[in-house]
């Protein structure tokens, strides 16, 4: 009797690409919002009102989702769902090769966990506190890219079932 029969077959049911891939797309923004989280407040807000400056030198047009503060607002909750979406995509991915479990709950929750984390990494650093709304904001950029990899890798299989 095998006693772990999830590692018998770690190939999953089609092809994806390889594992490396997901393992960087996990680590990547794990690795990124580490570090974020470790800056303090004065860091953290002018390093991102720079990149929004730029932007906004780029493209000027942008005043019209908002003033300077809303749109600062807006940039850092799109990095947030951002970094996430790229961890909900790494992580399905890794999923992929495991058969034991569902990928979908599994990612959330995983994400979740991440989140909640990176929420409490930040209530060390000077001047920033843990919020909430960011928990559930990076939560659904996980949701969002899982569902975006299953899309995908559904598309991907129709494809292959219909080659003669």
């Amino acid at each position: 009797m095998n006693v772990r029969p999830f590692l018998k077959n770690r190939k999953p049911f089609y092809k994806v690409p390889p594992l490396p891939l997901w393992i960087f797309l996990t680590v990547l923004p794990l690795f990124a919002t580490f570090c974020f989280s470790a800056q303090d407040a004065a860091h953290s807000g002018s390093l991102s009102m720079e990149i929004l400056r730029a932007l906004l030198r780029r493209f000027p047009s942008l005043y019209a989702f908002g003033s300077a503060a809303q749109l600062h607002r807006l940039l850092r909750k799109a990095a947030h769902f951002s970094l996430y979406f790229i961890l909900g995509c790494g992580l399905r991915g890794m999923y992929t090769y495991q058969r034991r479990f569902p990928a979908a709950p599994c990612v959330i929750v995983a994400g979740g966990l991440c989140a909640a984390l990176d929420e409490f990494h930040q209530r060390f650093s000077a001047g920033r506190a843990p919020a909430l709304t960011d928990v559930g904001l990076d939560t659904c950029g996980v949701m969002t890219g899982c569902l975006f990899v299953s899309l995908l890798f559904l598309l991907f299989r129709k494809r292959l079932a219909r080659r003669p």
